[in-house]
């Protein structure tokens, strides 16, 4: 489907679509599909817009087909080079405790802040894996060892890790590959024990942390880790807890009768899964005492909740026990063999050393509730089948971060790359509302120009003077009359069809210049004036 239109109606149509896509990239931040799909679906709405309003009808056998293709062809290539260049830009936080330019976690918690986590969905990191894995991977970024007034919080003093020699139940290596959250020297590991993270010089503390000497170059800097899990490890032991609170006590009773640490963290467990819900925001908590009004009055919460009650338990009975924030899960891409990590993905568990040996507790996962519904488990399978649109979003994120890689590592040293993007950011925020405030004027000036083209302006004028000759003309067609006036002479009848004809063969032949406009606009001043 197409429409017949001149020079200046097919470039202001032209603009108005590339100018709806680049739009709709920029703010909305489509998948590529979608925003193809956009495009046809607009090329459909305008061309029934200008039928209607213009009265240019929709002729498949009119529609210069070479002329067509390269335009969509150009299109595409134009969407496709917005898509994967301009930033969509993303400020929304994970934390809402402190506001600002960071979309990674915070190395604090407090339980009288309701809103810890969000929902929205960020990316975070794009992670390539080396082989494939077995179980639900538990990302860790923070562990939290001091819990004084109802906050959890790391260590003030920073103790690097003593290597030693230890028994590895599972070895892991992993690339990041992307980093949207490069402000932050915490990396995400995989496992309890970082070994090492490739040529970047880090630390690695006593509580499995792996802190970069310095922050990243750029949110595509590679950083290979390679990590473990072992139940050999050892952890920072701190005991504090609120032992004012009620649910100290009860937690002392309830482990008196089962003395046994792993059947009581199974209780635990089962306690929650059987009384309590998930749930993020508004659930207004005693603020003096948020425990115990999460523990013994709403029984609503999210994995913060969880994994703080379940540490306090613990402690409460001398089991060592650290909460760790983090991330769960992840999305796994078929064409880049990596897994994306979103804000979504954000969560909160324990280490804790349950006989002897130091395991992740994780009570949220017991809980019965949609809370954990948003991570998607499916990256076990990496031959997993996917829909179409599914493979097809896959493939043109693979692409994404192959091309900018390729553009953001191309030809700038470590030493001016930071300053360049910083330029490059700048420049875009500047440039891109200039640019659609200057398309939106030359677009507006192009569809006034096409209203007041002189053949839209013989159509017209033509058009009124028939009505006020007093003839009867079709509202769908309005050039055709459906009914002379009573005093019209067959003579006349045979020259307003004569007009007619004249008119709808500048109309939608191909011979539109001015002198032959011209020309019939003298027939009708000479031929049909005061007829």
């Amino acid at each position: 489907m197409a429409i017949r239109y001149d020079k200046q109606k097919y470039h202001s149509l032209s603009l108005s679509i590339v100018s709806f896509i680049t739009a709709s990239i920029f703010i909305f931040k489509p998948s590529f599909f979608t925003t193809i799909f956009i495009f046809i679906w607009i090329n459909f709405f305008l061309a029934i817009y200008i039928n209607y309003k213009f009265n240019y009808q929709l002729n498949m056998n009119a529609v210069n087909w070479n002329r067509l293709i390269k335009f969509l062809t150009s299109t595409i290539f134009i969407v496709t080079i917005i898509f994967l260049i301009i930033p969509r830009f993303q400020v929304t936080l994970i934390s809402n405790k402190n506001q600002k330019n960071d979309i990674g976690l915070e190395d604090t918690l407090n339980l009288q802040n309701d809103s810890f986590i969000s929902t929205e969905k960020n990316e975070i990191y794009k992670i390539k894996i080396d082989g494939s894995l077995k179980k639900t991977p538990y990302w860790k970024v923070f562990v939290l060892s001091n819990y004084d007034n109802f906050e959890w919080s790391k260590k003030q003093e920073f103790l690097e890790y003593t290597s030693k020699s230890i028994n590895f139940d599972e070895n892991y290596s992993y690339k990041i590959i992307k980093n949207k959250n490069i402000s932050q020297k915490n990396l995400p590991v995989l496992g309890n024990y970082p070994i090492k993270s490739g040529v970047h010089k880090n630390k690695i503390t006593v509580d499995g942390e792996l802190i970069l000497d310095k922050k990243l170059i750029n949110q595509y800097t590679e950083v290979e880790i390679h990590s473990s899990e072992s139940i050999e490890v050892e952890r920072t032991i701190n005991y504090s807890h609120e032992k004012k609170s009620k649910l100290t006590q009860w937690a002392i009773d309830e482990y008196q009768k089962i003395n046994d640490e792993r059947d009581f963290v199974d209780y635990i467990n089962s306690y929650f899964k059987k009384n309590f819900k998930y749930k993020i925001n508004d659930l207004g908590l005693n603020k003096n005492n948020p425990i115990d009004s999460f523990f013994f009055d709403k029984k609503n919460g999210s994995c913060t909740h969880f994994a703080s009650t379940m540490a306090h338990i613990l402690r409460a009975n001398d089991i060592p026990a650290n909460v760790v924030i983090g991330y769960v899960g992840g999305e796994w891409n078929n064409f880049g063999k990596f897994m994306t990590i979103f804000s979504d993905n954000a969560h909160a568990w324990v280490e804790a050393k349950i006989n002897n040996q130091w395991v992740y507790v994780d009570p949220t996962s017991y809980v019965d509730s949609t809370g954990l519904n948003r991570v998607e488990f499916n990256f076990f399978d990496q031959n997993l089948n996917k829909s179409l649109l599914e493979n097809i979003s896959d493939y043109m994120s693979f692409l994404d971060i192959t091309i900018s890689k390729k553009i953001m590592n191309y030809g700038y040293s470590k030493n001016n790359s930071s300053q360049f993007l910083d330029y490059i950011e700048i420049l875009l925020l500047i440039s891109v509302p200039g640019f659609f405030i200057l398309l939106a004027i030359y677009v507006y000036k192009g569809v006034k120009e096409f209203e007041f083209h002189p053949l839209n302006r013989l159509e017209k004028n033509y058009r009124h003077l028939l009505i006020k000759q007093g003839h009867k003309i079709n509202p769908k067609n309005s050039l055709y009359v459906i009914e002379f006036s009573e005093n019209t002479s067959p003579k006349t009848k045979q020259k307003i069809r004569l007009i007619n004809k004249k008119i709808l063969e500048l109309k939608y032949g191909l011979n539109k210049n001015y002198s032959e406009i011209k020309a019939v606009t003298n027939l009708i001043k000479t031929e049909m004036r005061d007829k």
